[in-house]
């Protein structure tokens, strides 16, 4: 019976072999490039160079280095899962079981013995991914040949070869040598004759003399050469993240200047800000609370409305819009549970926002931001986002 579940060593040395030749047609690219860049080298250059030796690692970490990396991290995870599928197969081809008593395809008895069990996909050219069946293989012990049927009893039906010039069903025979089978197609309408030749030979795998020496550098058993690969990628990955700052700062280079130009006042500043504006509104008596240091600082407050005639709906609204108008340029905002009133004494807490993303929320929000700046009122950077090929060529980022 066919066994799917092999010793971990045979799905170990499958995968490092994969990698190995994946490595080696990457290396043939980069060969290439590598020969390349050295050709156009301008006299007295030298190929490592720090500007050289950057675009060099730049295409292997794309044509090969990334993948190597890739590999290496799902090394482990792959070999469960692939040990795991073929457990499975094993697993459903041993629990499989005929649903009735099969005739036989060729004398129509039964009494048929199981000689294997296999798994199939019933379509011939089937998609990888639709389901494997068992197919059991039957000997009839009264004719002497076998049957195959399916695990609910469906009689295993094979497509007959036909010929390739006219389409019409052939007729064929086989003949066995120590060596090899041969079967001999004719079709019978136009007289089309071809073979099909099996070498029986077990054919010998030819030695690799470089493989043990590949594996150690290509699957990353070589940690000096694991742990440079993780640094250029690292390197990379930081340059391409300040890179879309830079063009995200760009993009919005308006929202950024009015960062710079909001007023960010301390603690202190805040009387000074505040106080002169409220007395005209006709509160008095501004006080301040110990401020809270958290995630951000918040400050409370507290005023009297020294306007004895005004409701306390009309104290709060008004109160809220004056200091409102007062911080509007400033990192600083009353919070969301708003002012509270009882006999003229009113209280409210204000906080700073300090964070980037916040200020450009507030920035964002402020009626005094500039429009965006587009097409030829933008910043012309001209030539400092444009590289070279190492054939002259532009590379536009």
């Amino acid at each position: 019976m066919y066994t799917h579940l092999k010793e971990r060593q045979f799905y170990e040395d499958t995968y490092d072999r994969h990698t190995v030749e994946e490595a080696r047609r990457g290396m043939v690219h980069y060969y290439k490039f590598y020969d390349d860049v050295e050709k156009r080298l301008d006299k007295g250059d030298a190929i490592d160079r720090p500007g050289n030796a950057a675009i060099l690692n730049a295409f292997y970490m794309q044509v090969l280095g990334l993948e190597l990396l890739r590999r290496y991290e799902n090394r482990e995870a792959y070999i469960a899962d692939w040990m795991t599928k073929d457990e499975a197969k094993d697993s459903q081809i041993a629990a499989a079981r005929l649903t009735e008593e099969p005739y036989c395809h060729h004398c129509g008895k039964q009494g048929l013995r199981i000689i294997d069990k296999s798994l199939m996909r019933r379509k011939e050219n089937a998609n990888y991914d639709e389901p494997e069946e068992v197919l059991f293989m039957l000997h009839c012990p009264h004719c002497d040949k076998n049957s195959a049927f399916w695990e609910d009893g469906t009689a295993w039906k094979v497509e007959p070869e036909r010929c390739p010039k006219c389409r019409t069903e052939v007729i064929h025979k086989t003949s066995k040598t120590k060596t090899a089978i041969t079967i001999t197609y004719t079709c019978p309408s136009c007289g089309h004759s071809y073979k099909d030749k099996m070498d029986l030979h077990a054919k010998k795998e030819k030695p690799d003399p470089d493989f043990d020496k590949e594996r150690i550098h290509y699957c990353l058993v070589d940690k000096e050469f694991r742990d440079k690969l993780y640094a250029i990628k690292d390197g990379f990955e930081r340059m391409a993240e300040l890179g879309k700052q830079f063009k995200e700062r760009e993009d919005n280079k308006h929202i950024y200047d009015a960062i710079k130009e909001m007023r960010k006042p301390k603690i202190a500043e805040l009387s000074t800000i505040l106080t002169p504006t409220l007395e005209k509104a006709g509160y008095i008596e501004l006080s301040f609370d110990k401020p809270e240091m958290d995630k951000d600082v918040t400050v409370g407050f507290n005023c009297l409305d020294g306007k004895s005639d005004r409701s306390d709906y009309d104290s709060e609204k008004t109160l809220k819009k004056t200091i409102e108008k007062a911080l509007a340029d400033t990192n600083w905002r009353l919070m969301s549970d708003g002012i509270h009133y009882r006999l003229g004494y009113l209280n409210g807490r204000l906080r700073a926002y300090e964070r980037e993303d916040d200020l450009k929320k507030l920035a964002m929000k402020s009626k005094n931001l500039k429009p965006k700046q587009t097409g030829s009122n933008a910043t012309d950077i001209g030539d400092s986002r444009t590289l070279k090929t190492p054939d002259g060529k532009d590379i536009i980022l």
